[in-house]
């Protein structure tokens, strides 16, 4: 009695083993998404924040760092390098602050360099013994504005999935922040 227990047993068990194998070897493969999704981030305060990246339905998030690719008909995600690209900081306040303060950009020194003065013509200063940051400073009639923008060029250095960029404002005591990601291409 104990062998007939025992092959029962062995082909129940051989029988589990060949649907398990059966099952994932002709199963339908897990959906891979490509390509992978560049999605930005912000943190605001509730007198402050920067404009958002043209995301979502026709890009009408916002109009703020790579800006929108009008030949492709979408929001820019991807940078060939060497050509220099143009970056735009929008600083959205309900109530102007109208008091001096500052952008400041930070990125990795290896994805980018940044040309100083902005577009407008505002020279960046590095208070920090390393590279990939850049604090340009404002007066007040700069941030006297419901929206002021300005924009800056960054050159791309080396190609990778994802290269970020974040700019931080500092003005009437309150901060605003927003991370752009862009993919770095070789011609």
């Amino acid at each position: 009695m104990n062998i007939s227990i025992a092959l029962r047993r062995a082909v129940v068990a051989a029988a589990v083993l060949a649907v398990g194998f059966a099952t994932t070897a002709f199963a339908k493969p897990p959906t891979v998404i490509h390509p992978p999704t560049n999605e930005s981030w912000s943190s605001c305060s509730s007198t402050l924040c920067i404009d958002a990246p043209p995301e979502g339905p026709a890009g009408l998030d916002g109009s703020g760092g790579w800006g929108w690719d009008n030949s492709a008909n979408a929001p820019v995600t991807s940078l060939t390098m060497p050509a220099p690209a143009a970056f735009t900081v929008t600083v959205l306040q309900p109530n102007p602050a109208c008091t001096a303060g500052t952008i400041t950009l930070t990125y990795s020194s290896q994805d980018f360099s940044l040309t100083s003065p902005s577009s407008a013509g505002v020279a960046d200063t590095t208070p920090f013994d390393r590279g990939g940051v850049a604090v340009f400073s404002y007066g007040a009639d700069f941030f006297c504005h419901n929206d002021q923008s300005d924009s800056f060029t960054f050159t791309p250095k080396n190609p990778t999935a994802t290269a970020l960029v974040t700019a931080t404002v500092n003005v009437g005591g309150q901060q605003a922040s927003e991370t752009f990601p862009v993919a770095i291409t070789n011609p």
